[in-house]
């Protein structure tokens, strides 16, 4: 993969990451009032990352959840989801600097 390629992927990740932080910070403070809110913030995580072979099982958990307005499901979901995005985009950047 060229170095202009990823670190285009690398951006999409991060913005994937800051919805996923965005998305947490409404769960606190809105509760059920928040869903539908949520469904617009990740649809693009959703859409673009439900076949994906690292993030696939968040997209899928975090529509579920979604789907089924359950809050504590979707609070652990997006969690766990900003924490591969994160694993996923050092491992970007390392491989980035090394010109891999």
């Amino acid at each position: 993969m060229s170095q202009a390629k990823k670190f285009l992927e690398i951006q999409d990740l991060i913005l994937a990451r800051t919805a996923m932080e965005k998305v947490s910070l409404h769960l606190s403070n809105r509760k059920e009032a928040v869903f539908p809110w949520v469904e617009r913030e990740l649809k693009e995580f959703i859409r673009k990352y439900s076949n994906h072979k690292e993030l696939s099982t968040y997209a899928i958990s975090i529509k579920d959840a979604i789907e089924k307005k359950d809050t504590e499901a979707l609070r652990k979901s997006v969690n766990e989801a900003k924490e591969k995005l994160s694993k996923i985009i050092e491992d970007a950047y390392k491989s980035l600097s090394q010109g891999q």
